[in-house]
């Protein structure tokens, strides 16, 4: 069956090709006889002009509605109250190592920006192209903290470090992940199929962390220093935008996008943090 619908595939991308082909070879026809200072045949450019070029704008819009218009979605996540950010680990006895405090990026808050939130959309008929991203142990630390990725992308995870750690990934959808990085080590690529929310931790330094968002298109954006994201060339459509934060949770919005820029922005400043001591 695959096969057949590969075939059926190929014919209607050959038909559309000599479609265009004989256009184009129309309006080379019509240019040559403008230029010449000839006169235009009126049955030649009447077809041409009223029917092969309508017809080409409403090909490419059914075909490829993102390329008629296409909207974006931006905003900013914000976190306004009153909390006490987490202290930096203290690496005791890994100091040589990793140095003496390793940052704690649990909740980071710039002024009002929250930081590290992940943006994403869900909608019908949003695909994507699988991207290749990058996960480091550096000075016993996962580089970067939080991370987004379209489902089959592909991982490869490095250890930067002079010494030995332990990955260990918590997934119920995807396979999980138990292997040991020794200094030098080569990278190990990893896939994940299926869309979820991975955390990621080291057996042998507790306070090593990271999370990776596995989403189902690849519509989605991780809020910066200051709080804010942006999804481009979003296709026309109702769709819903979520924003994860590992100790804020998530929140949900409905949104309608056109041609034009969307704004929506969250706010997270009711809700406790769960951090965890350790």
């Amino acid at each position: 069956m695959r096969l057949t619908h590969c075939f059926r595939e190929i014919f209607k991308i050959r038909a559309l090709f000599k479609f265009f082909g004989d256009l184009l070879s129309t309006w080379h026809d019509e240019f040559v006889i403008i230029k010449a200072n000839k006169p235009l045949k009126p049955e030649k450019l009447t077809v041409s002009t009223m029917i092969y070029r309508p017809l080409f704008s409403i090909l490419i819009f059914l075909l490829f509605p993102g390329i008629a218009f296409s909207g974006s979605i931006k905003g900013k996540i914000i976190y306004s109250s009153k909390v006490k950010l987490p202290k930096s680990f203290d690496t005791g006895k890994y100091k040589k190592a990793c140095g003496a405090e390793v940052p704690n990026e649990k909740l980071l808050v710039n002024d009002t920006g929250l930081m590290n939130v992940v943006v994403t959309i869900e909608g019908k008929k949003l695909g994507g192209k699988p991207g290749k991203y990058k996960l480091d142990q550096k000075n016993c630390h996962y580089l970067p903290h939080v991370m987004a990725m379209m489902k089959d992308s592909e991982l490869k995870i490095h250890s930067s470090d002079p010494i030995n750690h332990n990955l260990h990934s918590y997934s119920f959808d995807n396979d999980p992940v138990n292997i040991m990085f020794l200094p030098n080590q080569d990278a190990y690529e990893l896939e994940f199929e299926e869309p979820e929310i991975v955390k990621v931790e080291c057996d042998l330094h507790h306070w090593m962390t990271a999370w990776i968002v596995v989403t189902d298109n690849s519509y989605f954006d991780i809020a910066g220093q200051k709080g804010g994201f942006k999804i481009p060339d979003l296709p026309p459509g109702k769709y819903t935008i979520n924003a994860w934060h590992e100790v804020l949770g998530s929140k949900s919005k409905t949104v309608t996008v056109g041609k034009d820029d969307t704004e929506i922005n969250f706010d997270f400043s009711d809700v406790a943090p769960q951090v965890s001591k350790k």
